[in-house]
Order: structure tokens, then sequence, then C-alpha cells
């Protein structure tokens, strides 16, 4: 299996992080919202066992996920370059 392609973004006021994962198999985009602290920066050891918890508690290291369909990652594209022209 070859390597996803994969991206994190991290948000303007740095308290969430978008990740997101093409497979290359696949035609859907992924796309997982984290939390604060689940980005580069480093994080307090009680900071880690809060994440521990909840990713053992919900199974999921992420708050919410979605996956796109090609029509809707065209759209999304068509969005993305409506507001870098702007």
């Amino acid at each position: 299996m070859s390597k996803p392609i994969e991206e994190f973004i991290v948000c303007s006021c740095s308290t969430e992080g978008l990740y997101i994962v093409k497979y290359k198999n696949e035609q859907e985009l992924y796309f997982s919202i984290f939390n604060r602290g689940l980005n580069p920066k480093k994080m307090s050891f009680l900071t880690k066992l809060r994440y521990i918890y909840n990713l053992l508690k919900t199974g999921k290291p992420f708050n919410d996920e979605m996956i796109l369909d090609q029509n809707s990652i065209k759209k999304l594209i068509v969005v993305l370059k409506r507001a870098l022209s702007k």
C-alpha cells in the first residue's frame, strides 16, 4: 500500500488543527479536526493524559471528521480559489 497524501494545518488562532488525508486507492478526502494541543507544539503531562483518556474513551484522537467525495472536493476547490483571489 502506498503512502497517503497528508497535511496538518494549524488554525490561525492556534487552538485547533485540520488534518487532511488522501489515500491513493480512494477518491475521497478525509478531514479531521483536532483540539488544541494535538499539534506540533509541546503539551504538559496532564494535557497528554487528558488526550489519552479521550482517545481510550472515544477511540478517536480528533473532535470530528468529514469525508468529501469528488463532487464536494471540486466545490471546495472552487471556494478556496475564490477566497484566494479576493
